[in-house]
């Protein structure tokens, strides 16, 4: 699983990319979305996903564009990623964003001082953006994420496949002694004789086809 420490070159570069655009007194969100986009496109890609950012998604009935969208191998949306301005009260751009309908899975909204992750549709967590362990955290609690209906599925898979033996044995069981029967007898040799009815009806469309095929005249 992957795990970035708050030492990482992708942070450490995150970091002094913010620094020199707020040295440029640059506060406009697309003036200052680049470096948290480009570092979460890189920590993705370490875990073998991609951003795609300005993807269009419907949640919650509604049509959203969040800023990125981080895709699993099989492009299925994993997280989300909204940035905000510096200027903004980050508090009531998510609650306007969240009226909105944008989804709370997995989601990140951010105006590079401080971080807010929605995680299972309720708040999981406020991250300070000036401090790299708590960049990290973040995004290692971010793209660790499973929601709680996919890790119960994944647990109710697991457990299914650890009963396919004893299942197997069990179904075999069960045929053996319905083979015993006189009533299963009988309905498995009407079986039978439907499949081989129907296997020679489709023997002889095919041989007729032939036939009509080597007779045509070119």
């Amino acid at each position: 699983m992957l795990e970035l420490s708050p030492g990482d070159p992708l942070i450490k570069a995150y970091l002094q990319d913010i620094q020199h655009l707020k040295s440029q007194r640059v506060k406009h969100e697309l003036g200052l979305k680049g470096p948290f986009q480009n570092l979460l496109d890189k920590a993705a890609k370490k875990r073998g996903w991609t951003l795609v950012p300005e993807l269009s998604t419907y949640s919650g009935g509604k049509r959203v564009v969040p800023d990125g969208t981080v895709r699993d191998e099989f492009r299925l949306a994993r997280g989300w990623w909204e940035a905000k301005d510096t200027s903004d009260n980050l508090a009531a751009e998510i609650v306007k964003k969240l009226k909105a309908g944008y989804p709370t899975r997995n989601t990140i909204f951010e105006d590079t001082q401080v971080a807010v992750l929605y995680q299972d549709r309720s708040e999981a967590g406020e991250f300070a953006l000036r401090e790299p362990i708590k960049v990290a955290a973040l995004l290692n609690q971010f793209l660790a994420h499973d929601e709680a209906d996919e890790r119960e599925f994944k647990r109710a898979m697991e457990e299914f496949k650890n009963r396919i033996p004893d299942l197997a044995q069990s179904l075999n069981e069960h045929i053996t002694d319905a083979h015993k029967t006189k009533k299963f007898q009988a309905a498995f040799e009407q079986f039978l004789a439907l499949c081989r009815k129907s296997f020679e009806s489709q023997t002889d469309r095919r041989s007729g086809k032939r036939n009509a095929d080597s007779a045509s005249p070119d």
